[in-house]
């Protein structure tokens, strides 16, 4: 099981390297999920978020850090670093031409020999600040 669990990891991150969203939503089951500090997607919104992704930084590419590092039953953790350089729009705002480095790990589980689900951690504040973006934070109202 455990080389099937790599394989169908190294699919999922050679699919967002070479910034093809089909890819990336086909390692998915369906009805799969996946999560970060920022939304939650699945199908088609996957591959959507992706291409945001990828309009903004065009060089995007994701460095597994430590590949495989935990594991328990079909469930995997991996710590990676996300790089690229804002030449694109991003949420409507103009490039800045500035690189970024965001470290991360997601939480992978897997059914058969596709993902369940990811559940991306990082600091949703890296992204901007590294940008030179400045955040406004508002309470909710009800």
């Amino acid at each position: 099981m455990m080389n099937d669990t790599r394989n169908v990891v190294v699919r999922y991150f050679d699919a967002w390297n070479s910034h093809n969203g089909y890819a990336i939503i086909s390692s998915f089951i369906d009805g799969g999920v996946y999560q970060d500090p920022i939304m939650t997607v699945q199908g088609e919104a996957i591959a959507l978020y992706a291409q945001d992704l990828w309009t903004a930084f065009p060089d995007l590419y994701i460095e597994i850090i430590n590949k495989f590092q935990a594991e328990q039953g079909d469930a995997i953790a991996i710590e990676w670093l996300m790089t690229g350089t804002n030449t694109g729009p991003i949420n409507g705002l103009s490039p800045t031409g500035k690189s970024i480095a965001v470290a991360g790990a997601d939480i992978i589980k897997i059914v058969g020999n596709k993902i369940s689900s990811v559940n991306g951690y990082f600091d949703s504040y890296a992204l901007p600040k590294q940008l030179g973006l400045q955040l406004l934070v508002q309470t909710e109202s009800n």
